[in-house]
């Protein structure tokens, strides 16, 4: 046996602030919103294409026909944008599309896109499955990348990386039997772990989450954001009307005792979410979450809401993580009452 023949591809997920080739995004409203809202979930899309495309390429996703031909025109005017036509039907790239990670082997190192079969957030009658939501099984053919597959149901939303080993998650998410029953081979806590191990993650931190969030029943991109240096930042609740879930003190517990892989203690910071008087949208929809952001190569995208206090605390928070980057906050209300923010719209590829 050779040398060269003994070894191994690892695997790392990087961290989210790591350089990026570009960023996946996808113009597709699919025909569940009304014409109304449509348009206004175009206009907030509009926003954030155009933010990320001052620092890094985005790629557009659009299905064939007439939302292929209405992105390329309003992005006509914008280098940084590339519109692919793609079997897309909906806008959560976060969610439908793979992870990207990095293989290496030896020397080598090549792009990989992990698909998490991704099941609708569970194909509930609110959100039954769909043809659309098979995006990451073609990712050779749309993403120009070999593609591997867990060994749980998951979806992007559901993990925060450290991009050194360390994942923070849900068990209301992924511990739901919508999406891993316990009966099946690795739909338990120990199962979903050992699944993450083969996909370079050495350290699992289990929060208790949101079960009763609706469609995504507790997303840790909700309300936790890893940074650079060990930090954490989470949302936690100053009053009984800030719409956080009793949960949360728990989750905050936990993270205060937690280590990464490498044994080390987490630094926390909390943030206030806006106040539900500023809350633009169904309030058992409405995602009111700062932390919520996409960490583009030189910049902080995320949402504000009409809450000057606490729209100027999430911004000085951010800058505080993300020393040297522009803190960019828009506000995207048709997107949040739809239950999600700028990071459940986007997919980093990383640069190797």
């Amino acid at each position: 046996m050779t040398r060269d023949s003994r070894r191994k591809t690892s695997i790392r997920i990087p961290a989210e602030w790591e350089p990026h080739a570009c960023c996946w995004m996808a113009w597709a409203v699919h025909r569940e919103w009304s014409s109304r809202d449509a348009a206004r979930i175009k206009r907030d899309l509009t926003k954030v294409v155009h933010a990320i495309a001052r620092f890094e390429r985005v790629r557009l996703l659009a299905p064939r026909g007439r939302e292929f031909r209405e992105a390329r025109k309003r992005f006509s005017d914008c280098p940084p944008v590339t519109v692919i036509e793609a079997p897309v039907d909906d806008f959560w790239m976060r969610d439908i599309m793979p992870t990207f990670a990095i293989g290496c082997e030896g020397a080598r190192k090549q792009i990989l896109a992990i698909d998490w079969n991704f099941n609708g957030w569970g194909g509930t009658p609110d959100r039954p499955a769909r043809a659309g939501d098979q995006l990451a099984k073609s990712a050779a053919e749309i993403f120009g990348v070999p593609g591997i597959t867990a060994s749980f149901v998951a979806e992007g939303g559901a993990f925060a990386f450290d991009g050194r080993g360390t994942v923070i998650t849900t068990r209301s998410c992924l511990l739901n039997p919508n999406r891993n029953p316990v009966q099946a081979c690795c739909g338990h806590r120990q199962g979903i772990a050992f699944g993450l191990r083969g996909l370079g993650i050495r350290k699992v931190i289990w929060l208790e989450g949101d079960p009763c969030e609706p469609i995504t029943c507790g997303h840790v991109d909700g309300y936790v954001l890893q940074a650079p240096g060990r930090q954490i930042l989470v949302e936690s609740g100053d009053d009984r009307h800030s719409g956080v879930p009793l949960t949360r003190k728990h989750d905050i517990k936990i993270l205060e005792r937690a280590t990464d892989a490498d044994g080390r203690g987490l630094r926390l910071a909390r943030l206030a979410p806006p106040r539900k008087r500023y809350w633009n949208g169904d309030p058992d929809m409405f995602a009111a979450a700062y932390l919520n952001v996409y960490i583009a190569n030189g910049a902080v995208i995320g949402p504000r809401f009409g809450d000057p206090e606490r729209d100027e605390l999430a911004r000085v928070a951010l800058a505080k993580a993300f020393p040297g980057r522009e803190i960019i906050l828009l506000r995207i209300d048709a997107i949040a009452d739809g239950g999600g923010g700028v990071h459940c719209l986007t997919q980093p590829m990383p640069a190797i």
